[in-house]
């Protein structure tokens, strides 16, 4: 078994520089949009210069996923009534938000801080009218495509009436458009499943996705091995570019969903994840002890089964709105994880809580972050399920555990993403999945800084 740092129980602690450093990044990056690498900019011009202006901070760069960043109505009369209207317009359609604000009797409205009236969210943000933006529904490939790669533009206007006194505009590129992606054959990890089976004995088949987050400045980085859920707006197709973004590489790994969201209708063997490990740790461009395994919604008991099978690979663990325990495939009374040719242990039933079920994660050395809503309604004990799961782990430093209120069962998409948010109430989702990313983000780029 190889030896990692932290596997004597003490984590390991970066050099004094790069704890400096590691303290400012932190600081900035997730106090305004954790997405040093977006690319996003807002652009456009307020009506009349020197009159009411939408303002943002000078060099801030957003994409379609966005945290809540300053942005002010500044020049407006005291005591105005003004609606807030959000327009992005694609070839697919168009999609709109509205609220109404208040002006304060300093003339500048700071929509982090002012609460909105007649608006899909009550509290007070920043980001409100992007990610409550409501439009068509679309297929998933065309979704991932018009968030994640296009590029698209939403206006924001300011109204006292008919008026239109302020109006700005917001180029979104794609979080996505430029990133090196590869499709991983089973080919590629043939020498690590079994080097004496010759070659016409494989069939060679697309395995995985492989997203790299490795540049001249960064020729090594940690790595993620993302067990996917294919949920609108938490698949790959979102989480990967958005951890590739933090810097770490992603190697996603498909799983097939059952109808009723919860449980899995494939198979995948220990054979199969330890050749993904054996090929993740011949790569020259992965920090090989700096390997996490994430998984949410149906994929998360598939990412809990791996990190506890193999700890000696795993450095930190990420799982948010799923059940920790196997459970059986809908047609069979068996696992979606086999060891050694064999299904393991599973349950036909979600509703009820089994601790004994669930594989302790006490073994893992680094971070680990837990996630539910206490809404959701899929999984409808998803968080009675995440508490027995830590229960199974000490406290240690990095962890987070994320219970929110009034949450659904999509925490775990990017935030800002108009997507799989309810028609009224989204808000508490869309804080859940700020503070599920800030954890993620946290564990990261620590793991790219040490």
């Amino acid at each position: 078994m190889r030896r990692r740092r932290g596997e004597d129980g003490r984590q390991g602690m970066p050099r004094a520089a790069s704890r400096a450093r590691l303290g400012r990044t932190l600081a900035s990056a997730l106090a305004v949009v954790l997405l040093a690498t977006a690319a996003l900019t807002g652009c456009g011009t307020a009506v009349g210069d020197g009159g009411p202006r939408f303002v943002t901070p000078p060099l801030v760069r957003y994409s379609a996923v966005l945290w809540p960043a300053p942005l002010q109505l500044v020049g407006v009369e005291p005591g105005a009534h003004l609606r807030l209207r959000s327009l992005l317009s694609t070839a697919h359609g168009t999609w709109t938000s509205a609220a109404m604000y208040t002006v304060p009797a300093s003339g500048t409205l700071d929509l982090a801080r002012a609460r909105p009236q007649l608006a899909p969210f009550a509290e007070a943000d920043s980001a409100g009218l992007f990610w409550s933006l409501r439009g068509p529904q679309l297929s998933e490939p065309t979704a991932a495509r018009q968030w994640m790669f296009d590029a698209i533009h939403l206006t924001l206007t300011a109204s006292d009436g008919e008026r239109v006194v302020a109006s700005r505009r917001f180029d979104l590129s794609g979080l996505a458009a430029s990133l090196s992606v590869r499709t991983i054959y089973t080919r590629d990890l043939r020498p690590a499943i079994d080097p004496r089976l010759p070659h016409q004995t494989h069939e060679d088949v697309p395995l995985g996705t492989f997203y790299s987050a490795a540049s001249l400045e960064r020729p090594q980085v940690p790595a993620v091995l993302m067990f996917d859920d294919p949920s609108p707006g938490a698949s790959a197709d979102y989480a990967g570019p958005l951890i590739a973004a933090f810097g770490a590489s992603v190697l996603r790994i498909p799983v097939a969903p059952a109808a009723d969201g919860i449980r899995s209708t494939g198979i995948i063997s220990d054979t199969t994840v330890q050749a993904v490990f054996d090929w993740l740790a011949q790569r020259p461009d992965i920090q090989h002890d700096r390997v996490f395994v994430y998984g949410t919604g149906v994929a998360e008991q598939l990412a809990l089964w791996a990190a506890t099978r193999f700890p000696s690979f795993v450095h930190g663990l990420f799982v948010a709105g799923g059940s920790p325990a196997l459970l059986c495939l809908p047609a069979a009374r068996v696992a979606p994880a086999f060891e050694n040719a064999s299904g393991l242990p599973c349950l036909s039933d979600a509703g009820t809580v089994v601790p004994s079920f669930i594989p302790p994660i006490d073994g893992v050395a680094g971070p680990v972050v837990l996630a539910c809503g206490l809404r959701d309604e899929v999984l409808r004990d998803a968080c009675a399920w995440q508490r027995a799961l830590a229960a199974t782990r000490g406290p240690r430093t990095g962890d987070a555990t994320i219970y929110a209120a009034g949450a659904t069962h999509a925490v775990s998409v990017p935030p800002g993403l108009p997507l799989a948010l309810p028609a009224v109430g989204g808000q508490p989702t869309e804080q859940a999945r700020i503070d599920f990313w800030n954890a993620v983000g946290r564990a990261i780029l620590r793991a790219v800084l040490e």
